[in-house]
């Protein structure tokens, strides 16, 4: 029978040390803890590569998707050029989300107060600051994010200092390459 631990990372810890014929499920601690969510946001997501799906349904400039990752809101999408992006989903002047869910935008506009940002995250226009002489919108380009495709998926990291994804799942591409992955398609999964 597990210990009952403070620190949910011992639990586990101590959990999976066990050979498998004596397996337990996870303690409980790592669905309950903030400690383990905060640890879990550290040294998982805000350091490694997280998979939003395949680069065919963002096949079209314009086509995004939102997600979140370690408590960043993320938007995906084709630019003008049809490169892939991934930047801040978040509005440099109020904060406001930009947008949500899946779709096709030609510019990305805040619903608060219109500042209107290209595809590639420059600002575009801020209604209201023509009035404002210090005010420069070339000084305004939504944070990005890295964005990588592999084998047909897009994956997106927060840590700019992370491997590439490629590099990352080298191991992973020589087991599935009878598979033929890039070959799938988001239509499959729907």
């Amino acid at each position: 029978m597990p210990k009952d631990h403070a620190d949910p990372i011992a639990a586990l810890r101590e959990n999976t040390a066990v050979p498998f014929e004596r397996a337990r499920a996870m303690p409980n601690e790592v669905y309950t803890s903030q400690a383990f969510v905060d640890a879990e946001l550290e040294h998982v997501f805000r350091k490694d590569w997280y998979c939003v799906g395949r680069a065919d349904a963002l096949s079209s400039p314009g086509d995004y998707v939102s997600c979140e990752l370690a408590d960043q809101p993320i938007v995906v999408l084709r630019d003008q050029d049809g490169a892939l992006r991934a930047m801040s989903n978040v509005c440099l002047h109020r904060m406001s989300t930009l947008l949500h869910g899946r779709g096709n935008a030609k510019t990305i506009v805040c619903p608060y107060h219109a500042w209107t940002y290209n595809l590639d995250g420059k600002l575009r226009g801020a209604p209201a600051m023509a009035q404002n002489d210090a005010f420069c919108k070339d000084h305004y380009t939504l944070p990005q994010v890295r964005c990588e495709e592999w084998l047909g998926w897009v994956f997106i990291c927060l840590d700019p200092d992370a491997a590439p994804v490629a590099e990352q799942l080298s191991d992973v591409a020589r087991m599935i390459e009878g598979y033929n992955m890039t070959g799938y398609s988001e239509s499959f999964y729907e």
